[in-house]
């Protein structure tokens, strides 16, 4: 298992604690800015409130946006991740940290996963790697883990249409693009699918 660096918790109880970063191709972990943007949109829209919400990441990677919402106090965040040596790495980092609240599978997150177990959610994170083109089958997949009014974050090279987000009941709530990423948070306000 070849490292690739490290990136840093930006915020809550693990502030400026590394988080190892695999080197492998795809893997590419959401920057200091982008996860500084998102997480002061879910501040806001959370209240600043974050321990009794529940989190899941779709394509976990580094794991950062979890350990950022379980940095933050979240009642759990679940991650999936798909390579092996990636989740093992993510594990590490859990025990390190004494993490209860984070919980890890090695799980393709587009199939049935232990991840429903642990819902419904609040947030889901959406950021698989861009050349898989994989977004808007995860959304298809996230919304009915979702709980009345939770939020979808998503990643992708492209941006999502407002007509795909409606299709499944989610409207957008916050839009940015950072260097070749398309930011975007939508909350879900029907029960469509």
């Amino acid at each position: 298992m070849k490292q690739g660096g490290k990136i840093r918790i930006i915020g809550g109880l693990w502030k400026r604690t590394p988080l190892p970063v695999l080197d492998s191709e795809g893997l590419r972990p959401t920057g200091d800015r982008q996860r500084e943007t998102i997480f002061n949109w879910l501040n806001h829209l959370f209240g600043g409130e974050f321990s009794d919400k529940r989190s899941l990441d779709m394509f976990a990677g580094t794991g950062a946006l979890s350990f950022e919402m379980a940095s933050r106090g979240a009642e759990n965040a679940v991650l999936l991740e798909k390579n092996r040596a990636a989740a093992k790495l993510i594990e590490q980092s859990k025990e390190k940290l004494n993490a209860d609240n984070i919980h890890v599978f090695c799980d393709d997150s587009l199939k049935d996963s232990k991840a429903e177990e642990f819902g419904p959610y609040d947030i889901i994170f959406i950021d698989p790697p861009f050349a898989l083109n994989l977004q808007e089958k995860a959304i298809q997949k996230a919304v009915p883990l979702l709980n009345f009014s939770g939020l979808i974050y998503v990643e992708s090279p492209t941006e999502i249409s407002d007509d795909f987000l409606d299709s499944f009941g989610l409207t957008a709530v916050k839009r940015s693009k950072g260097g070749a990423s398309h930011l975007l948070l939508a909350q879900k306000t029907e029960n469509k699918k």
